[in-house]
């Protein structure tokens, strides 16, 4: 009875191990750092993320792996993420410093998955943040390679400050409303309290200047809401040469849109 145990355990372990590595062949095989098996991303967005993970990688070591999929299957986002993760060894082996932006159609789910070794730079919070404000809302408007886009901008640009280098390229991401109107509030309150002193302290004789000002100083205000971080064209050459070997932290953000 002992000995039929022992074998029913052995084989269900064995059947463990064998689906495992069922599920491992099914997953795909990379085709750059941008692996759209949707088609769902534009060609021209493809090649500017393309450029910035290309020179991520060379001024930094990170890799970025931006996918898109058809459909998860019976998988969770996070178990595919991980499976996929740990299949191409995002990262450098050692450093795992690889991140994994995983989008699913049919589901609309959606996965930014950290490596160890960028959970100090990415922790889950900064991931949320980055997935709220740039990946979902172009997600909701079907604009799929925007929200790519600026959400592989937006990781490189945090990897890259680090680190304490610029990457460069045309994209300008969209500053959030929070910021832009807790800006305005303070600027505000406190540019009315100057305009107050110096009305009282001059007896009034400032205000034709001071109305002056305004009227000429109005067209230099922020017109479209958007900040800066990335600037100028890319010199960098090569191409994709395959990931490293790194592993992922279990880290990260997961969505819907």
């Amino acid at each position: 009875m002992k000995n039929f145990k022992n074998k029913s355990l052995l084989i269900l372990f064995v059947l463990f191990l064998l689906s495992l590595n069922l599920v491992a062949q099914q997953l795909p095989q990379p085709r750059g750092y941008v692996s759209d098996f949707a088609n769902v991303i534009p060609e021209n967005q493809e090649r500017q993320i393309n450029r910035i993970c290309l020179e991520l990688q060379q001024k930094t070591g990170a890799q970025i792996a931006d996918v898109t999929i058809q459909t998860l299957g019976d998988n969770y986002i996070e178990d595919y993420a991980v499976k996929l993760f740990e299949k191409w060894g995002i990262g450098e082996k050692g450093k795992d410093n690889g991140v994994l932006v995983l989008n699913a159609i049919k589901e609309k789910k959606i996965r930014i998955e950290v490596g160890y070794g960028i959970e100090g730079i990415i922790p889950d919070g900064k991931a949320g943040r980055i997935r709220d404000q740039y990946l979902i809302p172009q997600l909701k408007k079907g604009d799929f390679g925007t929200g790519h886009l600026y959400t592989v901008a937006a990781i490189a640009k945090e990897i890259a400050r680090e680190y304490g280098v610029k990457i460069t390229g045309n994209v300008q991401l969209p500053r959030s409303r929070s910021s832009r109107s807790k800006g305005k509030g303070v600027g505000g309150v406190f540019s009315m309290l100057i305009f107050f002193f110096l009305i009282i302290i001059t007896r009034g004789r400032i205000l034709p200047w001071l109305l002056l000002g305004s009227m000429l100083g109005g067209g230099s205000r922020d017109r479209g809401g958007w900040g800066g971080g990335f600037s100028g064209g890319s010199g960098f050459g090569g191409g994709f040469g395959g990931f490293g070997g790194g592993m992922s932290g279990g880290g990260g953000a997961s969505g819907s849109y």
